[in-house]
C-alpha cells in the first residue's frame, strides 16, 4: 500500500514536470519570432534617425509575427553571414531582401515569395553615360558581397567588380568617383538616388541573356517545416487584410505590382 502510494506520487511528479516543460517550451515557441537581417539595405531594412531598425522587411515581419500570435525580435548580422547564423540557430528565420536562388535553396527553405524586383544600375550621368548593361564594359562596378548583384555584374565580360561588405560603402565610392557604377536591386538603388540627385538609376531585367527578375523569400532551416507553413499562412493574412499594400505604398510610393500568393 505504501509502495503503491509512493509510486503514484513519483508518477505525478514526473507528469507535472513534463507538463511544465511542455508549457514552457510552447511559451518560448509561440511568444517570439526570432529573425535576422542586415540593416544596411534601405528601404527594406535600415536604422532610422534614432538608430532603430525600420524598413519594409522590418514592418512586414512585425505584421507576420502578430498574425502568428508572436512578437518580432530582430538580430543584426552581416548579409553574407545570415544563412550561416540561421543554421547555427542564432535565430529562426531570415528576412533581408534575399533572393530565392537554387544555390540558397540547397541550404535553407524559403517562404512563398513576398517581393519581386529587377536589377538596377546606378551611376553619375555627369561622369558616365550608361543606358544598358553592356555600357559597363571597361568600367569598375561596385556590388555587395554575397548578393545577386555581385553574381550578375560578373556575368559581363570586361567589367572590373569591386565587392563591398555592405552596399552603402559601394554607393559612397560611387559618389566619390572611385567606381563608375553600382549594380544592386532596383528599389534599393532608387531609394538611395532619391536623396542623392547627382545619381541616376536604370532598370534592367537581363544581363548577358540571363533573366534578372528576382523573388525575395523568408529563409528558415530545412527541418523547420512547421515554421515555414506558419509564416506562409501569416504572410497570406497580411496580404488579405491590406497590410502588405499599405506597407508597400509607405516605402515604395506606389501600389504593389506583385502580391504574395
Amino acid at each position: 500500500m505504501k509502495k503503491t502510494a509512493f509510486t503514484s506520487i513519483v508518477v505525478l511528479i514526473v507528469v507535472a514536470a513534463v507538463i511544465v516543460t511542455v508549457l514552457t517550451g510552447c511559451k518560448t515557441q509561440t511568444g517570439t519570432l526570432n529573425w535576422g537581417t542586415d540593416p544596411t539595405y534601405q528601404p527594406f531594412e535600415y536604422a532610422d534617425a534614432a538608430n532603430k531598425p525600420t524598413g519594409f522587411d522590418v514592418e512586414l515581419m512585425e505584421a507576420i509575427a502578430a498574425k502568428m500570435g508572436r512578437t518580432s525580435n530582430l538580430t543584426s548580422e552581416a548579409f553574407d553571414g545570415l544563412l550561416l547564423a540561421l543554421e547555427g540557430k542564432k535565430f529562426d528565420a531570415v528576412c533581408a531582401a534575399m533572393t530565392i536562388t537554387p544555390l540558397r535553396e540547397k541550404e535553407v527553405s524559403f517562404s512563398i515569395p513576398y517581393y519581386r524586383s529587377d536589377m538596377g544600375i546606378m551611376y553619375n550621368p555627369a561622369k558616365n553615360n550608361i543606358t544598358k548593361p553592356e555600357d559597363l564594359v571597361g568600367k569598375t562596378v561596385g556590388v555587395q558581397v554575397g548578393t545577386t548583384g555581385e553574381i550578375d555584374a560578373k556575368l559581363i565580360t570586361g567589367v572590373k567588380v569591386n565587392s563591398y561588405p555592405d552596399i552603402q560603402l559601394a554607393t559612397q565610392d560611387l559618389e566619390n568617383g572611385r567606381i563608375d557604377a553600382v549594380v544592386n536591386d532596383y528599389p534599393v538603388c532608387t531609394a538611395y538616388a532619391s536623396t542623392h540627385p547627382t545619381l541616376k538609376v536604370i532598370d534592367t531585367t537581363s544581363i548577358a541573356g540571363q533573366d534578372l527578375t528576382q523573388l525575395y523569400g523568408i529563409a528558415v532551416r530545412k527541418d523547420d517545416t512547421q515554421l515555414k507553413s506558419d509564416i506562409d499562412a501569416a504572410l497570406r493574412k497580411v496580404v488579405a487584410d491590406g497590410t502588405y499594400a499599405t506597407l508597400y505604398r509607405k516605402y515604395f510610393f506606389a501600389d504593389p505590382p506583385y502580391l504574395p500568393k
